[in-house]
């Protein structure tokens, strides 16, 4: 039976018809990756017991290598988090993306409108890992870059995936299993699940049916 990526019951057997996303089939099978990545998986996270298919936890952000849940502040271990010259993430609705998902039939325009009027945001990057998705108050869970709420972008998952400070200075970006995906610099193919991508300035990450965030480097 074909399921919305957003959790909704439709009647459709295309596009929810509820929020127009294209649905999944189970029997699909699902689009080969852009390279091949390792899937750990083990018991459930202590955080919230959602089964391990990788390093974070795909409901709560639990990372298994740190032992450590999102809202766990630690201090970043020497030389991995960027010192020096800031990074930041400019957060934003993109109409030729979200042109690029309906073209595609991934989503449907008469359910799913573009937000007009969206406002750029600015998110300086810290610590040893930012969080991108939405907030989920039963799990106690606050990306640091949120994309839900009012008016949020509808195709988001809770942790839909996680920049990683790296020594140097640098950031590099993981999905660790998000519905539908995420792309870098415009590629049509998601990057691989569960396998770090170094990131450069300027490099732009798409998620979702709109959201483009943009890496500055000072």
């Amino acid at each position: 039976m074909p399921s919305c990526p957003s959790g909704h019951h439709s009647t459709a057997t295309d596009l929810c018809d509820v929020c127009g996303l294209r649905l999944r089939v189970p029997t699909d099978p699902p689009p080969a990756p852009s390279r091949p990545g390792p899937v750990t998986r083990g018991g459930p996270c202590p955080g919230c017991g959602t089964s391990r298919a990788g390093r974070f936890c795909e409901e709560c952000g639990y990372d298994f290598a740190s032992r450590s849940g999102s809202h766990q502040r630690r201090a970043s271990a020497p030389g991995s988090a960027p010192t020096g010259v800031p990074w930041r993430a400019v957060v934003a609705a993109d109409p030729a993306y979200y042109q690029y998902m309906v073209d595609r039939g991934m989503l449907d325009p008469n359910r799913i409108s573009f937000p007009a009027g969206a406002r750029q945001r600015r998110v300086t990057l810290r610590g040893d890992r930012v969080h991108i998705g939405r907030r989920s108050r039963s799990r106690g869970f606050t990306p640091e870059i949120d994309l839900g709420g009012p008016g949020g972008d509808p195709a988001i998952s809770h942790v839909h995936a996680v920049l990683l400070a790296r020594p140097g200075g640098t950031w590099s970006l993981v999905d660790p299993g998000s519905t539908n995906g995420t792309t870098v610099n415009g590629t049509a193919d998601p990057i691989a699940h569960h396998v770090e991508v170094p990131l450069n300035d300027s490099d732009r990450i798409y998620v979702g049916a709109w959201t483009v965030i943009i890496l500055q480097k000072g």
